[in-house]
C-alpha cells in the first residue's frame, strides 16, 4: 500500500534535497508533498497524510507548523548528520584551526557546530556565520553544510561538507511509523547507515540484537524442510528461507522488501486477507505442484503487523504424516511370507501361485476364496510382498471376530469424545495405518451391511471419516479380501451387497483345498515335521488312508495331525496309528475311470472321479453351452456337495486339458470334440 507523506523544511532550498533522500529510500512506496516555512506555503498541506516530517529547527517555526497538523496524525522531527568521509576530512585539520561555520541562519549554524562537536571535531575553533552577520576578517577557512553561496567573498578556502542528511535513527523512525518492517533489513539502508559519521548508539545496540535474533531465525528456518515466507501488513516480504526460494523460484536478495504480488503473483492471488489475519491450512496448486499452505498471523502489542506463510509439498507432508502413523503403530503388522513359503508342487497349486503373482503386480482389489485352512492369509502376505507396496504396511483384521461397532472403530478410527469410553485424543484406524500399503480383510462375509456400505465408499472415493469426526481423510490402500463362503451365493441370498462383491471380485483367486492337491499332502507334512523338530514316515497303508480322507480342515487340520503323531514317538506311522475319526471318515477308493480315458484326466480326477464324471456327462447332455449356476443346480439334484467355486475350478482344469471350452458372459461351457469322446467313454456301460 502506498503511503502519503508531507515534508516541511525551514528553508525552501533544503526541501528538494530532503525529498530526494526520501524517494531514494522508499521510492514508489510513498507519495510526497513538500513545503517550507520560508515560502510559507505549508498551510496548504493535506490533512490526511500517513506521516508528517517537520524539519524546522527553529522552535517558533516548529510550533507554527504543528498548529496546522491534525492532532491524531503521526509526526517525525528528523535529526540530521554528516557522512563519515566528510568528518574524517575535518579530523585531519590541526588543533587550533580557526574556521567559519556558514549556514542559513544562526540557529542552523549553531546546530551544525554542536553536531560536529558531538562527532568529535573539537580541535577547530568555529565562528557561526550566516546571512547578515559579521565575520572575522582574519579567518581564512570557511566550512559549510551545503550553503557555500553564503560564504563571505573574502574567504578563499572553502570546505563544503554537503547538505546534512537524515540520521539512521530518523530513517528507522519513519519506516516504522509507515509500517515498512522490511526497511531495516534492506541492503540500501545498511550501506547508508554504515556511511554515516555516527549511526547512533541506540541503533547500533538494536541492530546487534536484531542481527543476532535474525541469525537464530535464519538458522531455524534453514533447518526446517518447510518453505517459510514472512509477509507484512502491506503485503511486502520480510523473511524467506531457502526452501521457499526453491518452491517459488525466488532469490532472497531480490524478494526481501518487495511486494508479494510483484514477485509471486500466483501465490499472492491465493493468499486471501482472511488467510493473512487468521490461522488457516488448506491445499493449493501452484503450476503443476500441490502445496499445503498454512498461515500464522503475527501480532505486536495488540496490533496485527503481518503473517508467516508455511508451504510444504503435498507429497512430502503426506510422507511425513505416514511416517508418524508408522511410529505410532506398534502392532507389528508386516507381511511375513512370500510365494516360496507356500509349500506345494501340484499343478493346480503352481497355477494358483502363478496367477496370484501376476495379480500382485496390479493395484486392483483381490478376493481370495477357499475353504478354511487352505492358506488364504499366506497368499495375502505373499501378494503384498510381490507388489509395489512391499515396503509399506501390511495390516490384517478378521471381520467376523469383532462386533459391528468395534470393527468400525478399528477400521476407520474415531475422534475424541465420539462415544463413551473413547480414548482421549481419538484413535487412528487401520485405513490410516495401512495408507499406501495393503489391508487384508479376512472373513469379509462377517461384515455387517452398514459397514459394507462404508467400505464400498472408501473403495470408490479413496477417502473416509473417523467415527464421530467431520474431516475427510484421503487414503491409498489396496484391499485384499478373503472368504470361506460362496460370496456369490450370499449375494443371491441378500446378505452381501452385490456392488461391493463386484468391487472386491475384480481379481478373484480360488485357493484349492488340500484334498485336490495330490502329493502336496506329504510335502506339507514333512515341512510341519521339520517345524516341530520330529521325523517319521507313513506306511503305504497309512498313505492310502490320508489320500482318501476329505481334509475339511485342510492344512490346519493336517498340522494338528502331525503334532498328534509326533507324540507317538514312532519312526513309521501305520494305518492303525491314525486317529479313529480319520480312518472311519476316509473315503473308499473310487472306482477307476473307465479304460480309454486320457491319462491326464485320470490324474486330474484322482480322488474326485464322481464329481468330474458328473461334470463331463452333464455337459455332454446339452448341445448348448451350460452355465455354472445350472451345473450347480444339477449337482445338488444328484446329491453332490459341490459349490459354484469348485465347479468353476473344475471347468478351468478341464479347459486346461482341452476337454472343455469355457465362454465368457452367457455363452456358458461346452465340451470340445475330445471332451465328447471322453463323455461317450464315461457313459458306456461296463463290459
Amino acid at each position: 500500500m502506498v503511503k502519503k507523506l508531507v515534508l516541511v523544511t525551514l528553508a525552501a532550498s533544503t526541501c528538494p534535497t530532503y525529498a530526494q533522500w526520501l524517494f531514494q529510500f522508499f521510492g514508489s512506496n510513498i507519495t510526497l508533498e513538500a513545503f517550507s516555512v520560508e515560502a510559507n506555503d505549508f498551510p496548504a498541506m493535506s490533512k490526511d497524510a500517513d506521516l508528517y516530517i517537520v524539519a524546522a529547527t527553529s522552535t517558533d517555526a516548529f510550533s507554527q507548523v504543528m498548529e496546522t497538523i491534525p492532532p491524531e496524525r503521526k509526526v517525525v522531527s528528523p535529526t540530521i548528520t554528516f557522512f563519515k568521509k566528510e568528518i574524517d576530512a575535518l579530523r585531519q585539520l590541526p588543533k587550533g584551526t580557526r574556521a567559519m561555520l556558514v549556514n542559513l541562519s544562526v540557529e542552523m549554524a549553531i546546530e551544525s557546530i554542536a553536531e560536529l562537536n558531538r562527532l568529535g571535531i573539537t580541535q577547530i575553533e568555529f565562528t557561526p556565520v550566516y546571512p547578515g552577520s559579521s565575520y572575522p576578517p582574519d579567518v581564512e577557512l570557511a566550512i559549510t553544510p551545503g550553503e557555500a553561496c553564503y560564504v563571505p567573498p573574502t574567504v578563499l578556502r572553502v570546505l563544503d561538507l554537503g547538505p546534512r542528511v537524515f540520521s539512521a535513527n530518523t530513517l528507522m523512525e519513519i519506516a516504522l511509523a509507515l509500517g515498512f518492517t522490511w526497511f531495516p533489513k534492506s541492503q540500501e539502508f545498511r550501506t547508508y547507515a554504515a556511511s554515516l559519521a555516527d549511526p547512533g548508539q541506540s541503533l547500533a545496540s538494536l541492530w546487534s540484537a536484531n542481527l543476532k535474533t535474525e541469525t537464530y531465525l535464519d538458522i531455524l528456518m534453514g533447518a526446517l524442510e518447510t518453505g517459510i515466507l514472512g509477509v507484512d501488513r502491506d503485503g511486502r516480504i520480510f523473511a524467506l528461507n531457502s526452501v521457499a526460494e526453491t518452491m517459488l523460484g525466488l532469490r532472497r536478495e531480490d524478494a526481501i522488501g518487495q511486494s508479494l504480488t510483484f514477485v509471486c503473483r500466483d501465490l499472492a492471488r491465493q493468499l486471501t486477507e482472511t488467510d493473512r489475519r487468521q490461522k488457516t491450512s488448506r491445499l493449493i496448486q501452484l503450476g503443476d505442484t500441490y502445496l499445503n499452505l498454512a498461515t500464522a498471523p503475527v501480532d505486536w502489542q495488540g496490533e496485527w503487523i503481518g503473517c508467516f506463510v508455511l508451504l510444504q509439498r503435498f507429497t512430502e507432508e503426506e510422507n511425513r504424516q505416514h511416517q508418524f502413523r508408522l511410529q505410532l503403530y506398534h502392532r507389528g503388522y508386516q507381511s511375513k511370507y512370500v510365494f516360496d513359503d507356500i509349500i506345494g508342487q501340484s499343478d493346480i497349486m503352481q497355477r494358483t501361485k502363478q496367477i496370484a503373482a501376476r495379480m500382485a503386480r496390479t493395484e486392483s482389489a483381490i478376493l481370495l476364496t477357499g475353504e478354511s485352512g487352505t492358506g488364504k492369509e499366506l497368499f495375502a502376505h505373499s501378494i503384498h510382498n510381490a507388489s509395489r507396496r512391499r515396503d509399506m504396511p501390511f495390516v490384517a483384521i478378521n471381520c467376523a471376530a469383532l462386533s459391528e461397532s468395534l470393527l468400525e472403530s478399528e477400521l476407520f478410527g474415531y475422534d475424541e469424545g465420539a462415544f463413551t469410553g473413547a480414548k482421549k485424543g481419538g484413535k487412528l484406524g487401520l485405513f490410516e495405518y495401512a495408507h499406501r500399503g495393503t489391508l487384508f480383510l479376512d472373513e469379509i462375509e462377517g461384515m455387517s451391511q452398514t459397514l459394507q456400505v462404508k467400505l464400498l465408499r472408501v473403495l470408490q472415493e479413496k477417502e473416509f471419516m473417523r467415527v464421530g469426526g467431520n474431516r475427510i481423510i484421503p487414503t491409498d490402500v489396496r484391499i485384499i479380501a478373503a472368504s470361506n463362503e460362496d460370496i456369490l451365493e450370499l449375494v443371491h441370498q441378500g446378505s452381501f451387497r452385490k456392488d461391493l462383491y463386484y468391487r472386491l471380485n475384480t481379481l478373484p483367486i480360488a485357493i484349492p483345498p488340500l484334498r485336490d492337491r495330490g502329493e502336496d499332502l506329504f510335502l506339507i507334512a514333512r515341512h510341519l515335521m521339520e517345524k516341530n523338530g520330529v521325523c517319521f514316515t507313513f506306511s503305504p497303508q497309512a498313505q492310502a488312508v490320508l489320500r482318501t480322507y476329505p481334509w475339511e480342515g485342510n492344512v490346519r487340520e493336517l498340522a494338528n495331525l502331525v503334532e498328534y503323531l509326533s507324540m507317538l514317538g514312532k519312526d513309521q506311522v501305520e494305518a492303525e496309528d491314525l486317529p479313529i475319526y480319520l480312518r472311519e471318515s476316509a473315503r473308499p477308493a473310487a472306482a477307476p475311470v473307465p479304460s480309454g480315458g486320457p491319462p491326464d484326466f485320470q490324474r486330474l480326477a484322482q480322488g474326485r472321479e464322481e464329481a468330474f464324471t458328473f461334470l463331463v456327462c452333464a455337459l455332454g447332455r446339452s448341445e448348448q453351452g451350460m452355465g455354472r449356476g445350472t451345473l450347480l443346480r444339477l449337482a445338488r439334484e444328484e446329491g453332490l456337495p459341490l459349490t459354484e467355486q469348485e465347479i468353476r475350478d473344475m471347468l478351468h482344469a478341464l479347459h486346461g486339458l482341452g476337454l472343455v471350452s469355457v465362454s465368457r458372459g452367457r455363452g456358458g461351457s461346452r465340451l470340445t470334440r475330445s471332451g465328447q469322446q471322453l463323455c461317450q467313454q464315461l457313459s458306456a456301460p461296463p463290459k
